[in-house]
């Protein structure tokens, strides 16, 4: 094979621009690999245990499938390729044996499915405890790579950790900067990443200690046991679009002070170096309001139409039989209406909810307002609601 030229320069340029434009990756990895006759690459982030996110270019189709799947935790190439501890690209064949490399899931799941045999990789530490994987392959038929093909990448390594560097510390940047702004419209906020760590936090937040702890790993947790084990679900899960996690909660101080917990994926551009996760944890008090917002309360909790009626009139200080008459509908209809609302807002009695809708923007009661609502709470106790199933 002709060896396509790549100017040294200019992929170097094209790396440091990759470090604030994830989509140009692609276009680097194949030239990087075309500098050594390669067929292409794949760069990749990786956690402890798991893969963060990746860029490939074209000639390594297949390889997200295999990222995706459990076989990719029975490689032994990321293994193989730290225990080296070497500051520069390894030759697979350096760390296995043709016959290991060939049996490495690495190879029987993908890449001779796709035509690729010889591998050269580097580990590279990034400012964030994860580290960056750049792999270049050859295709079936092509010699292993040999100690100039191994030179030549080494010598654009002290870039690709640059760039690596500067696309993380850039990432941690605005995740600041998004908790901040926050705070400027006085919401205590934090960003974690998908193992539940605490990337930025915002004075607010720092603040909480009456509601917030602190563990070990830079992880937070609540002070109110119950609704920490909902924070819990919700982090496993906030990347699962179909999990039915409960991801708006109240939360109790030891006074008693409760306020509202709210966990919300993070996506687009904010997201983690090639889209790894990252979610966002917004706090906010529990205060009275005149009547809630049936627009919001569905967006926040997933709510039907007529489940946000029923919601709204609890908070109103009706009782079930009330919002029935209302809407002209059956009070077996709103009680299994009601039970639906209480799974999914996580809560299980009605004086519970009233507290979680009524979480918004501070609308005092009015003084001709308060009678008529001081006897609405009167008629609806706040007693555990036990209906029929629905």
């Amino acid at each position: 094979m002709k060896r396509r030229t790549v100017d040294f320069e200019s992929l170097v340029d094209a790396i440091y621009s990759a470090a604030t434009d994830p989509d140009l990756w692609p276009q680097v990895m194949e030239d990087l690999a075309a500098s050594v006759d390669a067929a292409g690459g794949v760069i990749l982030t990786r956690r402890s245990d798991a893969w963060l996110g990746w860029r490939y270019s074209s000639a390594m189709a297949g390889v997200d499938d295999y990222l995706r799947s459990p076989a990719v935790a029975t490689s032994e190439a990321t293994d193989r390729l730290l225990a080296a501890n070497r500051a520069g690209f390894v030759d697979a064949y350096e760390v296995f044996t043709q016959e290991e490399w060939l049996a490495d899931s690495l190879m029987t799941q993908w890449g001779t499915a796709a035509g690729l045999l010889h591998a050269a990789a580097v580990a590279i530490p990034t400012p964030s405890d994860d580290f960056l994987v750049v792999q270049i392959n050859r295709r079936i038929g092509q010699h292993r790579f040999e100690s100039g093909d191994i030179a030549r990448l080494d010598a654009f390594r002290p870039h690709l950790a640059r760039a690596g560097f500067l696309s993380a510390r850039w990432r941690l940047e605005r995740l600041h900067a998004a908790v901040q702004a926050l705070s400027m419209i006085g919401l205590p906020a934090a960003i974690f990443d998908a193992r539940g760590k605490t990337l930025a936090t915002n004075s607010l937040l720092d603040k909480m200690t009456r509601h917030i702890m602190w563990l070990a790993g830079d992880r937070l947790a609540l002070a109110d046991a119950s609704a920490d084990k909902m924070l819990r679900r919700a982090v496993a899960d906030i990347f699962d679009p179909a999990a039915a996690t409960v991801r708006s909660f109240p939360a109790r101080a030891r006074d008693g002070d409760t306020v509202i917990v709210h966990v919300v994926p993070i996506a687009g551009e904010a997201r983690d170096l090639f889209d790894g996760g990252f979610g966002l944890l917004v706090v906010t008090p529990v205060r009275t309001r005149r009547s809630p917002d049936r627009a919001l309360i569905r967006g926040l909790f997933d709510l039907t139409a007529a489940e946000a009626n029923v919601a709204s009139g609890i908070v109103e200080g009706l009782s079930p039989e009330q919002i029935a008459a209302r809407h002209g509908t059956s009070q077996a209809t709103v009680r299994c209406q009601l039970k639906n609302i209480f799974a999914k807002t996580g809560v299980g009695r009605q004086s519970q909810l009233a507290a979680l809708l009524a979480s918004q923007i501070e609308l005092p009661l009015s003084d001709d307002e308060k009678p008529r609502r001081d006897e609405g709470a009167r008629r609806s106790p706040p007693a555990k609601f036990k209906g029929k199933s629905c």
